[in-house]
C-alpha cells in the first residue's frame, strides 16, 4: 500500500498479493525489490510500479531476502543461504534485470543480514544476524581499499537496521544499549567519535529521507515518526512529528518493512489482505463473578 504522511492509504496494485517482506525502492522510485515467501522458501522479486509486471530475480539458495539497490540502480544486493565454502548467510549481488548470474559480494564467518551501499559505492555496510551470542553488530567494508571489516556499532548490546544519510556522512541504526530498542545516529565512517540519541520511547526501522532533512522510524507504540535533522556542517536532531498510526501495517523488529518514495511524501507499506484498523483486545475483569451474577438472575 502507498501511505501518505497524513495516513491516507492507496493500493499499489490490488491484484498483486503475496507473502511480502523487506521492500526496497529504486532511487527513481519506478521499481520495487521485495522478498516473497512461499512453501519453497523465500526469494527476491522486482516489480515495475505501480501496476507493471514483476520478475523473480533470485534462485540462489532456499532463503534470499533483504534486497538493497546499488547506487546506480542496475543491481540488487541481497542476503542468501546459497551454498558457499562457509556456512551461514552471505551477501550476493545480481543485475536487477536478471541478465547475469548472482556474484558473491561478501562472505563472513558470521551470518549477514541486511546491507546497504554508500552513495559513492565505495562502502558496503552490513549487519550480522541478531538473536545469537556474538552477533547483532554493524560493520562496513571499504571496497578496493581494505579487506578488514570496519566496526561501526559493535557493543555488547545488539545493533541492527543501519541506514546511511544521502550525503554519506551519518549512520542511523537501532540499539538495545539502554535495555530497549532506540534509534541513534553516529558519524560515518568514524562512528566512534560521537553519538546522538533520536528516539525517546522506543524506536525501530529507521530510514533517512531522500532530501536528508528528516529521519523516519517506527516508535514504541507503532506510530510512524519523522524527526527533523540538520546534517551540515554538523549533525543536530530537531523536532519529532508523529505522522500516522502504523500498527495495521506489517512491522519487523529487526528489519525495515517499509520504503520511502523519492519525494518523501508517501511510504510503501505492507498490509494483510482485508486488513484495516488493527483488532482490539478487550479485557474483562472479574469475568467469573459477573457470569455467576447473571446466572442467579436467570434462575426462577
Amino acid at each position: 500500500m502507498w501511505v501518505s504522511r497524513d495516513g491516507t492509504v492507496l493500493p499499489v496494485d490490488a491484484a498483486w498479493q503475496a507473502a511480502f517482506k523487506n521492500p526496497a525502492l529504486s532511487s527513481d522510485g519506478t521499481r520495487l525489490a521485495i522478498a516473497i515467501g512461499d512453501a519453497a522458501g523465500m526469494q527476491v522479486w522486482v516489480k515495475q510500479l505501480d501496476r507493471g509486471p514483476s520478475l523473480k530475480l533470485t534462485f540462489e539458495g532456499t532463503i534470499s531476502r533483504y534486497p538493497s539497490w546499488t547506487p546506480d540502480g542496475r543491481a540488487i544486493t541481497f542476503s542468501s543461504d546459497a551454498t558457499t565454502p562457509s556456512a551461514g548467510d552471505n551477501l550476493w549481488t545480481k543485475r536487477a534485470d536478471g541478465s547475469a548470474p548472482a556474484v558473491l559480494q561478501l562472505q563472513q564467518s558470521r551470518s549477514i543480514g541486511e546491507s546497504l551501499w554508500s552513495p559513492d559505492a565505495t562502502w558496503l555496510i552490513y549487519g550480522t544476524f541478531v538473536g545469537q551470542e556474538g552477533v547483532g553488530d554493524i560493520l562496513a567494508m571499504h571496497l578496493g581499499a581494505d579487506t578488514v571489516p570496519v566496526p561501526l556499532a559493535t557493543t555488547p548490546a545488539s545493533e541492527w537496521s543501519p541506514t546511511l544519510s544521502p550525503d554519506g556522512r551519518w549512520l542511523a541504526y537501532t540499539s538495545t544499549e539502554t535495555g530497549r530498542p532506540e534509534i541513534y545516529v553516529v558519524p560515518f565512517p568514524n562512528a566512534g567519535t560521537a553519538k546522538w540519541p533520536i528516539s525517546t520511547s522506543g524506536g525501530t526501522e529507521p530510514t533517512w529521507s531522500h532530501r536528508g532533512g528528516e529521519l523516519f522510524y517506527r516508535d514504541g507504540t507503532g506510530h510512524m515518526v519523522a524527526v527533523a535533522v540538520k546534517t551540515t556542517p554538523a549533525f543536530m536532531p530537531g523536532r519529532s512529528t508523529v505522522l500516522f498510526p502504523a500498527a495495521g501495517f506489517a512491522a519487523d523488529f529487526f528489519h525495515r518493512q517499509y520504503a520511502v518514495a523519492p519525494d518523501d511524501r508517501r511510504f510503501l507499506m505492507i498490509r494483510a489482505v482485508g486488513g484495516g484498523a488493527p483488532d482490539k483486545l478487550v479485557v474483562v475483569e472479574n469475568w467469573f463473578e459477573e457470569l455467576k451474577a447473571r446466572d442467579k438472575v436467570k434462575r426462577p
